[in-house]
């Protein structure tokens, strides 16, 4: 057993020490002495999201599944690779190149970032509408309950489908019925071409006329399209902001297949961007692993907004109305939006005042990540409790009887 040092928790979890797991059995062992004495349990994963959720007030004990960090089995041809729940996206990402080959959804996040970490608490990522959520490409798990009983969910064929799919209430359940061990990925052949197309409009163009003029141009190498908030751009360009004013958007096409339907695409977006007036930022790399970043690492407090591509102008309306300095991102296809909190903004009541535009439009909230120093009620962080709810809370009290397994840090909403 290993002390926990403050920069991986940063002061947020209550833990004792941090105990370094190498096998499902020793996972097991662990959690079967735990919920017998009801001792909470944390999962650690890379650390990086050690203050997501809400705060955990009961003491315990830390575990990390680090040292199972290895590629059990992967099948270029059959499209699956199965690997360890400790394995960093750096060490797929490098497997997998070597055999022209990717899973969307894991591609350009951090690498220091561990699959089962993420597999346990996603967030939205481009490239969700068009290649399918993370959670659909994940074929099979291993997971140990609370009772420290092993299971193991899914399979290992990309043809098995049958049955109930219960790998997907663990998928996004921060760890709260279970801790993943193991899992089974589809992946894919890496697209030929990739190009990035990043333009600038005023707000009122893209909450008036950006979706129609988009929907009528067949492009079918588009992944997503980024929204930005041009404050999202590094080095902001001045020219610009004097051309469109202070209140401009940001576009970024994701482009990705084969070389000439790329190409092609690229073309007819370059066409309408100079009949519709939007200027090209010189700068195109507005990269979704630099936002991102930012949303996994910075001390920022950050919400999440979840609605309908339609409800996208509407959306970041009401964000920059109530916070005006916050940094603010959409993928547009999924309807997802994140904020994050670069003007330290984010009180209870706007918070509050916001879920309450939103739910009023059929769009949810949800707070990732509280600011420094608060404690808000899980009822500001997740808002009231989905229909869903209360058979959400009968498969915790299945999978973890005694409540062991991050209590408090996350309420199924």
């Amino acid at each position: 057993m290993i002390s926990l040092s403050k920069s991986l928790a940063h002061d947020w979890l209550p833990i004792e020490a941090v105990q370094e797991l190498g096998t499902h059995q020793e996972v097991s062992e662990v959690l079967r002495e735990a919920s017998r004495r009801a001792s909470a349990v944390y999962t650690l994963g890379s650390g990086l999201r050690a203050r997501w959720g809400s705060r955990p007030e009961k003491l315990g004990l830390g575990i990390s599944c680090a040292s199972m960090n290895r590629i059990i089995d992967y099948q270029p041809t059959e499209l699956t690779l199965t690997a360890e729940a400790g394995i960093t996206l750096a060490e797929l990402e490098a497997t997998l190149s070597a055999s022209r080959q990717w899973v969307p959804g894991l591609s350009g996040l951090p690498g220091d970032l561990q699959l089962g970490g993420l597999l346990a608490a996603p967030f939205p990522r481009p490239r969700d509408w068009r290649w399918g959520r993370l959670a659909e490409a994940v074929l099979g798990l291993e997971v140990v309950t609370g009772e420290g009983t092993h299971l193991v969910l899914g399979g290992a064929v990309v043809k098995n489908a049958a049955g109930y799919r219960l790998l997907r209430l663990f998928l996004g359940s921060w760890g709260s019925l279970g801790v993943i061990t193991r899992a089974t990925l589809l992946t894919r052949p890496r697209p030929e071409g990739t190009e990035i197309l990043t333009v600038g409009m005023k707000r009122a163009t893209f909450c008036e006329t950006f979706l129609q003029q988009l929907a009528a141009l067949p492009l079918p190498c588009l992944s997503d399209v980024i929204m930005c908030d041009h404050r999202c751009l590094t080095d902001s360009d001045v020219d610009l902001t004097e051309e469109l004013g202070r209140r401009w958007v940001m576009a970024t096409f994701l482009l990705e297949g084969d070389k000439l339907e790329v190409d092609l695409a690229k073309d007819a977006l370059g066409s309408l961007a100079d009949r519709q007036n939007w200027k090209v930022v010189s700068i195109s790399a507005v990269s979704d692993q630099a936002l991102e970043r930012e949303v996994v690492t910075c001390g920022h407090a950050v919400c999440q907004i979840s609605g309908v591509p339609e409800q996208m102008p509407m959306i970041t309306t009401h964000v920059q109305e109530l916070f005006p300095g916050a940094r603010w991102w959409g993928y547009l296809f999924s309807g997802q939006v994140l904020v994050v909190d670069t003007a330290r903004e984010f009180t209870v009541e706007k918070i509050q005042a916001l879920r309450t535009k939103m739910e009023a439009e059929g769009a949810r909230v949800a707070v990732l990540r509280t600011p420094e120093g608060t404690n808000w009620p899980p009822s500001v962080l997740w808002g009231p409790p989905h229909p869903r709810h209360v058979y959400a809370q009968r498969w915790k009290d299945i999978c973890d009887p005694a409540h062991i397994l991050n209590p408090g840090r996350y309420v199924f909403a």
